[in-house]
This record gives structure tokens, C-alpha cells and sequence, in this order.
């Protein structure tokens, strides 16, 4: 798993927006990551979006991924786009934006953390995620999807044979 840290500031340096009072009245920050998060490209991709500290002047968050991402700071351009949607009628954030930007985007570090091993999945992690492979479309890589789901049954066929008669019907 790939760990990116960032900080974030407002992009016109005169600004005198408090993003933590933003947050604190109307949580738009935290909605915005969740929002990101729930996504269909993030959850597809392993991306998740985790906001560390607030404060006046600057948003200190964490970008995960399970694979390496080329381009990070671009990943974030889904975070900022969720920012404005959500802001669009309040106009809070308005005082931040210049030339058509929402934030400075400072990188700060990058880090990997272990493979995954069989191990350290759980009973009910490997559950939730074969529902998810099973029935949530893939529809960039349904290909890649059909093939794992046909390598899963092929694993599970001796252990479903055995409740299953010729017929197709359980004993």
C-alpha cells in the first residue's frame, strides 16, 4: 500500500479563509473525502482519501492507494471537485479559488507499507470483497473481473461438488 502525505493551502496566498472553521460549521472538508471515498473509482482503485489535521490556513491529509500511483497530486483533483459541488451554493470557499484553482498542493512524503499477505485478511474482508467482486460492474476491466470470478469457482468446485449431487441439487 502506497501512503501520500499532503498539505494543502489556499491557492490565492491573500486569502484569509479559516478552513477550520469551515469544517467545524459545516464539515464540508470531511464530506468532501467521504463523498471521494464511497466513489466508484476510488473504491475500484484502492484509493482513499483520509484528512489528518485542519487547521486556519492549511488541510493536512493522507492519500492511500493499493498500487502506486503515477500522478498523486492528480488524484486529489477528485477531492477538490467534490469540494466546490458541495460548496456551490454557500460560496465558502470562494475566497480561496485563483485561476481556476482551489489549492497549493504541497507534497510532503511517500510511503510503502507491506504486501498484504493471506494472513492478514480477515474471514469477513474476504467476504465483503468477493460480494463486491460478484456484483458491483467493473466496467473498465469486466474482462479482468469474469476471469477471477471463473478462477474463484474452479477453487471452490471441490468443495461445492460435494453438497451438490450430479443433478445440480443439493443432497
Amino acid at each position: 500500500m502506497e501512503i501520500y502525505k499532503f498539505e494543502l493551502t489556499p491557492a490565492d496566498r491573500k486569502s484569509t479563509i479559516d478552513f477550520e472553521s469551515i469544517e467545524q460549521d459545516y464539515r464540508l472538508f470531511s464530506d468532501a473525502a467521504n463523498n471521494c471515498n464511497m466513489g466508484v473509482s476510488f473504491r475500484r482503485d484502492g484509493k482513499q482519501i483520509k484528512i489528518d489535521h485542519i487547521a486556519p490556513a492549511c488541510i493536512c491529509l493522507t492519500l492511500t492507494s493499493t498500487s502506486p500511483l503515477s500522478a498523486p497530486k492528480r488524484t486529489l483533483s477528485a477531492f477538490s471537485r467534490e469540494l466546490l459541488r458541495l460548496d456551490k451554493q454557500r460560496g465558502l470557499l470562494s475566497d480561496s479559488v485563483y485561476n481556476h484553482t482551489l489549492f497549493n498542493t504541497n507534497f510532503m512524503d511517500v510511503s510503502e507499507t507491506g504486501k498484504i499477505s493471506v494472513n492478514d485478511i480477515s474471514n469477513a474482508e474476504l467476504l465483503k470483497n468477493m460480494v463486491n467482486l460478484l456484483y458491483t460492474p467493473w466496467i473498465e476491466n469486466e474482462k479482468e473481473r469474469i476471469t477471477v470470478i471463473d478462477e474463484i469457482k474452479k477453487i471452490l468446485l471441490p468443495y461445492i461438488s460435494e453438497t451438490y449431487n450430479h443433478t445440480g441439487k443439493k443432497d
